[in-house]
């Protein structure tokens, strides 16, 4: 009898589910306009190198319409059946990722109570390297999908914050998150209810750092022999503390801003925007999207009047390359200074960054998965001395040649 009631639940299940399937899309939102970002287009014409570069980074990836292209675990086998599932603690409770057509679609089934729900994939958040959160559309007003795709370990898991076994599809999309995860999404009000505005633009976009450039292109449209570029900003002219405060916009902890999302404008002081406090030194700084805190706290940014974000990255490059990385190091540091380099000698270049900005647990994000709890690794942006560290990398390296 109890293998009967499981058979029946579990039909009952699938056809509620290829119910709602089959009409997930009858309150869709027309929503799906302003997907490519406006300007950006114009600025490859006297750009194509820095263009061409620029949008293979994290930053200019860190949304996207979905689809093929920009799921991640979609290239990975991700919605094949068997891996399209994430089972839940909670007994009858699954979530299911599928593909029809050019669309992806995630519902969660609930069988012991007979109900299901379908949403859609519209936007993607996170440019994949360490996983994706996805979005979707109701009543003008963007939701996040309660599953989530984690690129290290190729497998779905409760979107971060989640309770594992609930359904919920109801978390509101906050302007302040698309603000550090899109170029522009204006919040209007229509009919006295909010709405987001279908002109917005997703990902980071030149305008972030270097302003509207209307004004630029048309003046250098009328002027063709003009070398200097005029009616733009360039950042890396701007004073330490601005430079800093354009990257502290989305790289010093979670804040509610003073004013209006995105009217914060390149080379304005963040703390006319922002809180006070938001991107001072702060040993107690999340791992997770304070890197600004953090840096503040380094001997190496103390000790270096002009040391910025740009002094280690270039962010219209894709960085990968921690060796390449550890260069800039050489700057400012000799090989020999290192007590490590007369045990490991020249290869000690490969771990640099690895020592001395290490990988730690974030405190604020945690993954409720099935089988266990963890919070993801960050690199740490407090440079300085990790003994433990050294001591560990040392041992590595010493096994491996034994």
């Amino acid at each position: 009898m109890a293998l009967f009631k499981k058979t029946v639940g579990a039909c009952l299940a699938f056809l509620l589910w290829a119910f709602f399937w089959a009409n997930a899309d009858s309150a869709r939102q027309g929503q799906g306009g302003a997907i490519d970002p406006r300007g950006v287009e114009s600025c490859r014409v006297c750009h194509q190198a820095i263009f061409g570069a620029f949008i293979q980074t994290a930053h200019f990836k860190t949304s996207a319409r979905a689809g093929a292209s920009s799921i991640t675990g979609e290239g990975k086998g991700a919605f094949s059946d068997g891996r399209n599932i994430l089972r839940t603690r909670t007994a009858g409770v699954i979530f299911k990722m599928d593909r029809r057509g050019a669309d992806f679609y995630q519902t969660a089934i609930d069988a012991p109570r007979i109900r299901s729900r379908t949403e859609r994939f519209d936007i993607v958040i996170g440019s994949g390297r360490k996983g994706q959160s996805y979005l979707y559309w109701k009543n003008g007003l963007l939701f996040q999908l309660p599953v989530s795709y984690l690129t290290g370990i190729e497998e779905w898991i409760n979107s971060p914050g989640y309770v594992d076994g609930q359904i919920n599809f109801e978390r509101v999309i906050q302007p302040r998150c698309m603000e550090c995860h899109s170029a522009s999404f204006r919040l209007d009000m229509a009919g006295g209810k909010p709405r987001y505005s279908s002109d917005y633009e997703l990902g980071i976009t030149c305008a972030k750092c270097h302003g509207e450039g209307e004004q630029h292109i048309a003046y250098h449209n009328a002027n063709p022999t003009e070398k200097g570029g005029k009616h733009i900003l360039n950042p890396a002219r701007f004073p330490r503390d601005r430079q800093l405060d354009n990257c502290a916009l989305c790289h010093s902890g979670a804040w509610d801003p003073k004013k209006a999302p995105f009217s914060y404008q390149p080379g304005q002081k963040l703390d006319e925007y922002a809180p006070a406090g938001a991107g001072e030194a702060d040993p107690a700084a999340d791992v997770h999207g304070n890197q600004i805190a953090l840096l503040r706290q380094s001997k190496c940014f103390r000790d270096s009047p002009a040391m910025s974000c740009s002094t280690c990255h270039n962010v219209h490059q894709q960085e990968r390359d921690l060796v390449q990385l550890a260069q800039k190091c050489l700057s400012c540091h000799q090989t020999g200074q290192c007590k490590v380099a007369a045990k490991i000698g020249p290869q000690m270049m490969n771990y640099c960054v690895d020592c001395h900005m290490p990988n730690r647990k974030s405190n604020l994000i945690r993954i409720n998965a099935p089988a266990k709890q963890f919070a993801p690794e960050y690199r740490s942006h407090a440079i300085g001395v990790y003994s433990q560290v050294a001591e560990a990398t040392l041992h590595t390296i010493q096994r491996k040649h034994d």
